[in-house]
């Protein structure tokens, strides 16, 4: 009996390692898809302030994910505007890292908490409406400034994580969305890599930034449809 039960373990082993190495080389495209198809109410991908965070910045960063070339991507999707006047409207702002090493972002810890409109300069998550142009990319703001690094997260190798912000009818930041005529983009920027500080003061610094990828990606603009109930 001991020998099956051993046999049995190593092939549950076996699946695992397979299915891992699936989510490593099929995830942006293949396996949310097929998530959201076994799993209708799946939302492609895990809450991004669930994420691990990114502590120790000065110390432990990826070097892979440091050299990574655009390494993000950012899709967005939207819930149809509610009947009548009550309900909210809930847009998804789904963040891939395409690349091969642990990339970090920077998301407030409150999902809620985006930018609605774009000034052109400032970095994090933002939600432009009625906008099909691209958007600048955006210079540094502040020089030396350093993210916290409770704000930010590690997206591992291939891996998403998605930023569902809730827009109450009556709080709606563009009055358009209300009739069924409005669009939606979603953007991610950073301006400044961040400045590494030590965990203690006068320790060791052997990354002098926090590594963040400088520069801005966003999602094709879709429409905001009625709800058709």
């Amino acid at each position: 009996m001991s020998i099956f039960r051993t046999t049995n373990n190593s092939n549950a082993l076996v699946a695992i390692f397979l299915l891992l190495m699936l989510a490593v080389f099929a995830g942006p495209d293949t396996l949310p898809r097929l998530l959201s198809q076994v799993i209708p109410a799946a939302d492609e991908s895990v809450p991004c302030n669930w994420l691990r965070q990114g502590t120790g910045r000065a110390t432990h960063q990826s070097l892979i994910g440091r050299a990574a070339n655009q390494p993000i991507q950012i899709a967005v999707k939207t819930t149809p505007v509610p009947n009548g006047l009550e309900g909210s409207i809930f847009i998804s702002i789904i963040i891939t890292n395409r690349s091969l090493g642990t990339v970090p972002i920077w998301v407030n810890s409150n999902p809620n908490q985006v930018r609605f409109g774009d000034d052109g300069v400032t970095s994090g998550l933002g939600l432009v409406f009625n906008n099909n142009t691209q958007l600048p990319a955006g210079s540094a703001q502040q020089a030396g400034i350093t993210y916290p690094e409770s704000e930010i997260r590690l997206l591992g190798p291939r891996q998403s994580c998605v930023n569902k912000v809730e827009l109450p009818l009556n709080q709606l930041p563009d009055p358009t969305i209300i009739n069924g005529q409005a669009s939606v983009k979603a953007y991610y920027r950073i301006t400044d890599p961040g400045t590494s500080q030590p965990s203690t003061p006068g320790g060791t610094v052997i990354f002098p930034t926090q590594g963040l990828w400088v520069g801005i990606a966003q999602s094709e603009s879709i429409p905001i449809p009625l709800s058709s109930e």
